[in-house]
């Protein structure tokens, strides 16, 4: 009899145990799943809270250049009377992906040509709404004398009639959301200035 005693309690706490092993194995899992749902939960609110909430890239480009009062010369018996010169009619747009509203200052941009500065822009200080765009029209000369060691490339650009700007500019201002958020926007673009036609006949920005 008290050997049926001792196996019949052996079996017992075999099956405790094992109960007792489930029961933790659950609330392990469980834990697990509720730790991983709570991680999921807070990736969400922060892909929210950066949407709305964190500022977005700018962008400018410009949409349109017209030419006025187009000058220029090419002597190929001196070099320092090669020159060009005229007023450009310039479109600018700005885009603001962003919820809060866009504001910068007045603020100045630069014409480059083969690296050098040919002219400079000056750009009224601004508002775009939020998810919104505007254009701001910017008139600027340009022009550029070539001299006794004026390079090859100069000559070469006035013959063939073609001469390849740069417009660069830097607009700085603030986006106001609940917290605001400095950001800069990038104006660079280049266009092609046909001598001939007096018209930009190729433009595109980065």
């Amino acid at each position: 009899m008290s050997v049926y005693v001792e196996t019949t309690y052996g079996r017992t706490s075999k099956d405790v145990d094992e109960a007792r092993r489930i029961y933790q194995s659950d609330i392990t899992g469980k834990m697990i799943i509720f730790i991983l749902s709570g991680l999921c939960m807070l990736l969400f609110i922060f892909i929210v809270i950066g949407f709305f909430f964190i500022a977005k890239p700018l962008k400018a480009s410009l949409t349109s250049v017209a030419i006025r009062n187009l000058r220029y010369k090419n002597d190929a018996s001196s070099s320092s009377s090669l020159y060009f010169n005229a007023t450009l009619a310039m479109e600018i747009r700005i885009e603001n992906p962003n919820l809060g509203f866009f504001e910068f200052p007045t603020s100045k941009g630069d014409i480059l040509y083969n690296g050098h500065v040919v002219g400079e822009m000056r750009i009224n200080g601004q508002r775009v709404a939020s998810y919104g765009a505007m254009r701001t029209e910017v008139r600027t000369q340009v022009g550029y004398r070539g001299n006794q060691t004026s390079p090859v490339w100069l000559k070469n650009d006035i013959e063939r009639r073609l001469i390849i700007l740069e417009a660069r500019a830097k607009l700085r201002g603030e986006v106001h959301l609940k917290a605001l958020n400095n950001r800069t926007v990038n104006l660079k673009c280049l266009m092609h200035l046909n001598l001939i036609d007096e018209v930009i006949h190729r433009l595109w920005c980065k």
